[in-house]
């Protein structure tokens, strides 16, 4: 459904860019040289601040996204579209990008787990322009590639800082390129319409200087009450998500594409924003609700000890969250490679549990969709601890054979390098009796 409105208001919303800076930092050490106070929030304060206007928000969700509506539709600037799913997205696109050529996306997991994937099956090309930014990087250097390997920033009380870096007017007619852009955004303000973005690269705001048509993707969750507020969780998402992002840091050659080869067109300047829900509003009444607090900092994936052997991580920008509420989309199955360990839960600044969000959504599909044969045997280590002894010595046997180890790889999924457990006749409560009697 497309709502278009005509009417102008003179203080028109803008897009206000965030960065990494220093500045906050230098204010603050100077006020010590200087022997003057200076307030500085600490890492708990930061979180107690924005947990409270997250859970806030979950609550006046639907009337923080209806009021960003009524303020969006005071302006001739935009196109308002209501997307309930990725299909209904996609046949948007459809209808406003004729020959309009590549899409350029930014690192947003909304636009890259939800979207992407329905706009390769529509047959869009689309690259993610932060990887064009990796200028004179070198490919074969070596990266983070893994949580220990990550430096602990707030474990040495080192906190980011993030200034404004770009406010622009999205009223003035800009001469784009020939090609479209999708963002999603950090946060939206209601009362303001204004949009905001924390890059770490200059591509989202090359991006929409430049792109003849702009596609701003406003999940629901990420609509605020007012600008302050979408301020401090842009802020926060730079915080608790810095080390996550060098993760990420790796360039990825099959995502660069040369959008300032494109020529200029004569085409007026689109801007669509999307309010985009896919399944969330319907989180809303069930157990999963705290997954609308989430401000996709990905800090959870800060320590995940599974994260770089996920196999969705090849397609999907990675958390331990991310794929939780993918699963619940429908899009995968559950996430059976997490051990529990609760490090997500730590590490969420929105204090999340994940891990017990987790284990109910994989009940819940369990008994909707059934057990495998496998999967029954798997969850019964006892049972097949009593299979392996009754049968003893020649499980012992059988199990180091290679081609019964390749097997086991294949289908169960216990890799063919996994040390196994020897079974014996003899039990544990045998061996103890015998040892008592003999005495």
């Amino acid at each position: 459904m497309i709502q278009t409105f005509m009417i102008v208001n003179r203080s028109a919303p803008r897009v206000l860019i965030f960065e990494p800076s220093s500045q906050e930092k230098r204010k603050y050490f100077a006020s010590i040289y200087g022997r003057k106070k200076c307030s500085r929030k600490t890492l708990s304060e930061i979180k107690e601040e924005l947990r409270g206007i997250r859970v806030k928000n979950r609550k006046e969700m639907d009337k923080n996204v209806e009021k960003f509506k009524k303020t969006l539709s005071m302006h001739g600037l935009f196109k308002i579209h209501m997307a309930p799913d990725p299909e209904s997205l996609i046949k948007i696109l459809k209808e406003n990008t004729t020959g309009r050529g590549p899409i350029s996306l930014n690192k947003s997991n909304v636009v890259l787990n939800e979207i992407r994937p329905y706009l390769k099956k529509a047959g869009f090309r689309s690259y993610i322009r932060y990887f064009s930014e990796f200028e004179n990087f070198n490919s074969q250097k070596k990266f983070f590639t893994d949580y220990w390997m990550l430096p602990g920033l707030h474990e040495k009380n080192i906190l980011e800082t993030f200034d404004l870096e770009a406010s622009i007017d999205l009223s003035k007619d800009g001469k784009g390129r020939d090609y479209i852009s999708l963002l999603g955004v950090n946060a939206a303000s209601a009362e303001s319409g204004n949009i905001f973005f924390l890059q770490h690269m200059s591509n989202i705001k090359k991006d929409i200087e430049e792109a003849s048509i702009i596609f701003f993707i406003v999940s629901t969750e990420k609509v605020l009450e007012n600008d302050l507020e979408a301020k401090i969780q842009v802020s926060s998402t730079g915080i608790f998500g810095l080390e996550s992002v060098i993760l990420d840091l790796k360039p990825k050659e099959e995502e660069v594409f040369d959008f300032k080869s494109l020529p200029f067109t004569d085409k007026k300047r689109e801007i669509h924003v999307i309010i985009f829900d896919n399944g969330r509003n319907g989180l809303l009444s069930t157990p999963f609700s705290d997954l609308l607090l989430c401000i996709d900092c990905r800090a959870c994936a800060r320590q995940c000890p599974v994260g770089q052997y996920v196999p969705q991580v090849k397609e999907f920008v990675y958390s331990p969250k991310n794929l939780l509420l993918l699963q619940l989309q429908g899009r995968i199955g559950p996430f059976e490679l997490c051990l529990h360990c609760g490090r997500c839960e730590v590490e969420c600044p929105v204090g999340i549990p994940i891990p017990e969000l987790l284990w109910r959504a994989k009940i819940d599909y369990y008994e909707k969709k059934g057990r495998s044969i496998t999967k029954i045997a798997l969850d019964d280590p006892e049972l097949l601890a009593k299979i392996g002894v009754f049968f003893s010595p020649l499980s012992n046997w059988v199990t180091r054979i290679p081609f019964v180890r390749l097997l086991m790889w294949l289908f169960p999924g216990i890799h063919f390098k996994a040390p196994l457990p020897s079974f014996s006749r003899q039990t544990f409560r045998d061996w103890y009796r015998r040892r008592k009697k003999n005495g």
